[in-house]
């Protein structure tokens, strides 16, 4: 049995639990990507953001050249994505484990409504961590209340 790092044993978790722990890693890991990962990569794109004083550093207006565009790609892969959103709701699942709560099943199926969609139409992307967290948290609930 697994220890806590106050050396006590750790209950070991029902099979639902474990079944919504990975759906909080799945969720936990598809946001850090664009959280950390995505800006990596735009760099010196976020060099030149910073150099002009982050305030108003982006616009809605419609790119009319390639830099306006590469500016907007990396805010709406990055900060403006779902990434914080999918980190934040992995951080809750994996609380939720370790203190031994139920996560409902509409959670699950929200993000089952959610995430469909966005792979149907774009199916070769990380996408698929969505509802396939939705599923996890479906399974998970389900298998809580037996």
């Amino acid at each position: 049995m697994a220890t806590t790092i106050t050396g006590r044993p750790r209950p070991r978790l029902e099979k639902g639990q474990r079944l919504t722990a990975a759906a909080g890693w799945v969720a936990a890991s598809l946001g850090a990507v664009h959280v950390v990962v995505a800006p990596w990569d735009a760099r010196e794109i976020w060099s030149s953001v910073a150099a002009d004083r982050w305030w108003n550093a982006f616009t809605l207006d419609r790119a009319t050249t390639l830099a306006e565009l590469k500016r907007s790609e990396a805010f709406w892969v990055s900060m403006g994505s779902f990434g914080a959103p999918m980190l934040i709701l992995g951080a809750y699942l994996l609380w939720s484990v370790r203190q031994r709560r139920r996560v409902p099943a509409w959670v699950g199926v929200a993000l089952l409504v959610w995430g469909l969609p966005f792979v149907v139409v774009l199916p070769a992307s990380p996408g698929w961590a969505i509802p396939v967290t939705g599923i996890l948290v479906v399974l998970g609930d389900r298998r809580e209340r037996r």
